[in-house]
């Protein structure tokens, strides 16, 4: 090896590449596993926020090793076939990993690209691993299965799906959305009614309406006997979605009464008192905040406030309890009448109608969250939730842009505040049928420019009085070029980016809707919420069994019957969950067996032909060719057996003899016979003595033996083998064929073509021996002519096999003594 190779800086790989991460980084399968079986792993990275003595000094010695470093030990751990061979859990380990190299791509903005690639890799392993299951046992075994099981605490429901909620939890849409998944869900969700998708839409429709109807009268049997047949039907996670929308409905009518003042009031009237259409709103209110208290302290702080529509209720809720805190104000404070005109910008009345009229935009919004059930709105209502993150963007650069234009414009104009009473008749400001002072105030200025970008602005707000025309222009100057950037390189910007959202969006509308409605789902699988709104603030006889429990289990503090309970009933507990860990380890190991055998014979049908495959059939090639020569080793002068005697090769058809060839070898150079002549002699010979001694035992009577039969074919196979050699030689000169290549075609060829061709050859006395068999047949006559003219035609044309082999007979030695 030259010296220079062996300096570490020519090295193929980095010092912190070891053989089970290289193997990892190629994904080799069988070498993992044998570097898994010896004990060797891959170290663990420490966290992405990590400020131990290690990371900070390793950043601040070589900060792009240490990443580089990081980034090699991901991609080793995201490899499936180590994740497969060395993780007790490969859907938990797959989910940690990807969320954890996702949080990583937002630290490491350099290699954002690759750890988003690693990440998304781990999420198709756990969808891939999950195509293994071939039943839906199985699939109910993965999915309910928990992580934190306690061997010493009873679980309760065992069919609560938490790994599913784990993958939610850690965003893992191509699982949630894979096939087998949808699949228990949907069956889990129309449990009442199996054939539900195969039902007319009319049909569909109508049931959906006569539950929808029916809804109070469901409830209140829930609250009467929730045990019971009509109390268990609300609990199904389709009826109980039907139910909560109809209340939902119901509840949007009543907000429409309600604005269209069905009740007539007096208008005049300071603190008026409820009417019949709010009072019968209010159990409405007080029950979706009962709702979202139940559903914060059931799933906690952090999960509330990761989803979005949560937030939009809260903002709901906090604008009615708003309005009807003021309007209790008004009604409590102000008693007398007094016209509308004469109240005060704040008054409690005024402030609450503003808030209600904008509390019932949120409520009639809040209803497209219901479009996710939906496989034709439901993509558009993703669309729409992600052009609402581009709005945000694009509003962050936009006010700043507003903001400079804003304080350059306020400064030129500040002076030329003029009094508008005398020509507009006490309106000031841009609203005014005439607008003016549209510069004078940063607040003014603020409006003004907002409402330019929808045409609303005229152009001759930027005049002044005193006819200062460099102001003017100026100022003009000012303003198109606030609305050059505004409208025609912002506002496009936005179109382009909400244009991408929603193509992005497009492309996976498969997996972005069913992720959607999966969450949409599991939140009717819970066991809480029940009853739909208003019948949920009422109190159940369960509810009061389950505060009567807590009060005696945190207060009263008495717990000597549950231990009594608990160690009763432990051993059985823990063999049940042992049970349970146990098939759910059996399930994982045999759907790692069907992903590897599904890789590897993936892996195989990619490969096609390789490097190794030519080498295997040069090796074949090679070995022919050596075992050719050894035929010719034994046809040397001095070593010719007798007339009669057979000469047997050890290196060929050892249990075939193969009869010796009579003509001299010892000749001059152009007369030596070359490798493919010796050889078709040899076999053509072989041929015609087996002819002879099954003619011969025909003639005394006797039936010639399997074994002479299946030697004569043979020979003839090999001799059609050889002469096809020849002939294709000539038409691809280039081509390489192997002896199983030619057997194979030869074996495919007609009778007649293969008896022409067994008795073709290049010496003259084998010819004069086919002759005079051919002709003792009088059928065959016409193919002793076509094959002699065969013959003269390809006579004069080279072997492919001639410049292969050495004609003299000391170079045949030397080749043997290689061999």
């Amino acid at each position: 090896v030259p010296p220079i190779l062996l300096d570490k800086q020519f090295s193929d790989f980095t010092p912190d590449i070891t053989p089970i991460i290289l193997a990892a980084h190629t994904n080799n399968y069988e070498i993992i596993k044998l570097l898994v079986q010896k004990g060797v792993s891959v170290p663990q990275p420490h966290e992405v926020r990590c400020n131990c003595v290690e990371c900070v000094s390793g950043s601040d010695v070589d900060s792009l090793r240490h990443s580089r470093s990081r980034l090699n030990i991901y991609r080793a751990l995201s490899s499936p076939s180590l994740i497969a061979l060395s993780s007790e859990d490969p859907f938990l380990t797959a989910f940690r990993l990807s969320w954890e190299l996702q949080e990583l791509s937002k630290v490491e903005n350099e290699f954002k690209a690759e750890y988003e690639e690693l990440s998304h890799q781990c999420k198709q392993f756990a969808k891939d691993l999950l195509d293994q299951t071939r039943s839906s046992r199985e699939l109910e075994l993965i999915l309910n299965y928990r992580d934190d099981i306690n061997l010493l605490e009873d679980e309760g429901n065992n069919s609560d799906l938490a790994r599913l909620k784990l993958a939610i939890k850690y965003h893992q849409k191509e699982f949630v959305a894979q096939p087998n998944c949808q699949q228990l869900l949907a069956s889990r969700w129309y449990d009442e009614f199996p054939g539900w998708r195969r039902r007319h839409w009319a049909g569909k429709l109508v049931t959906c309406i006569f539950i929808g109807l029916l809804f109070p009268l469901f409830s209140i049997f829930y609250l009467i006997a929730p045990k019971s047949h009509y109390g268990l039907f609300i609990r199904k996670p389709f009826i109980k979605f039907i139910c909560h929308t109809a209340s939902y409905l119901t509840f949007l009518f009543l907000l429409l009464l309600a604005s269209q003042h069905v009740v007539t009031t007096e208008s005049d009237r300071q603190g008026p008192a409820p009417t019949t259409v709010e009072w019968m709103i209010l159990p409405w209110v007080l029950g979706f905040i009962w709702a979202e208290i139940k559903q914060m302290w059931d799933g906690g702080f952090q999960d509330y406030i990761h989803d979005w529509w949560n937030l939009m209720d809260f903002v709901m809720n906090s604008l009615y309890l708003a309005t009807i805190s003021l309007k209790i104000v008004a009604f409590t404070k102000y008693s007398d009448f007094k016209p509308r005109n004469d109240w005060e910008m704040w008054h409690p009345t005024l402030v609450a109608e503003a808030l209600f009229a904008i509390a019932n935009i949120f409520s009639s919004l809040r209803l497209i969250s219901l479009f996710t059930a939906n496989s034709h709105l439901g993509p558009l209502q993703i669309s729409l939730g992600r052009m609402l993150l581009d709005i945000l963007k694009f509003l962050f650069i936009y006010c700043l842009v507003l903001l400079a234009f804003a304080n350059g414009l306020n400064q030129l104009y500040f002076y030329y505040e003029t009094d508008a009473s005398n020509k507009t008749g006490n309106c000031k400001g841009i609203r005014c049928v005439q607008q003016n002072n549209a510069f004078s105030t940063l607040f003014e200025t603020l409006q003004s420019l907002f409402w330019s970008i929808f045409g609303l602005i005229s152009l001759y707000v930027t005049n002044v009085d005193p006819g200062h025309q460099f102001t003017e222009f100026v100022g003009a100057t000012m303003f198109g070029t606030y609305n050059i950037i505004s409208l025609v390189v912002l506002l496009n910007m936005l179109i382009a980016m909400m244009n991408n959202s929603y193509q992005h969006i497009a492309d996976h509308a498969d997996i972005e809707w069913k992720f959607a409605r999966t969450k949409l789902w599991m939140s009717y699988f819970e066991e809480g919420g029940t009853l739909p709104t208003p019948f949920n603030i009422i109190p159940s006889p369960k509810s009061a069994w389950y505060l009567i429990k807590w009060i005696r289990h945190h207060i009263c503090k008495q717990t000597g019957s549950e231990r009594t309970e608990t160690f009763g009933t432990l051993s059985r507990r823990a063999a049940r969950n042992v049970h349970i860990n146990h098939q759910y380890q059996e399930v994982l190991r045999n759907l790692v067996k069907r992903y590897v055998a599904a890789m590897i014979r993936d892996a195989k049908t990619e490969e096609g032909l390789t490097e190794e495959n030519f080498k295997e059939l040069k090796q074949d090639i090679s070995s022919f060719r050596y075992e050719v020569l050894g035929m010719m080793k034994g046809n040397k002068p001095g070593l010719q057996p007798s007339k009669g005697s057979t000469g047997a090769s050890n290196m060929a058809y050892s249990d075939h003899p193969i009869k010796s060839s009579k003509a001299s070898i010892g000749e001059k150079t152009k007369n030596k016979p070359k490798l493919f002549s010796v050889t078709a002699s040899i076999l053509q010979q072989h041929s015609k003595a087996n002819s002879k001694n099954t003619e011969h035992c025909l003639a005394n009577g006797s039936v010639p033996t399997a074994s002479e039969i299946i030697s004569c074919h043979r020979t003839s196979d090999f001799s059609g083998l050889y002469h096809q050699i020849r002939h294709r030689g000539t038409n691809d000169p280039g081509r390489i064929y192997s002896v199983c290549e030619e057997v194979g075609e030869s074996d495919t060829e007609e009778p007649g073509e293969n008896k022409k061709n067994d008795n073709t050859s290049e010496l003259p006395n084998v010819n004069k021996a086919n002759e005079t068999e051919i002709d003792g047949r009088s059928d065959e006559t016409k193919q002793v002519d076509k094959e002699t003219e065969e013959k003269n035609r390809f006579s004069d044309k080279p072997c492919i096999c001639d410049g292969d082999v050495n004609d003299e007979s000391g170079e045949n030695d030397e080749e043997i003594s290689k061999l």
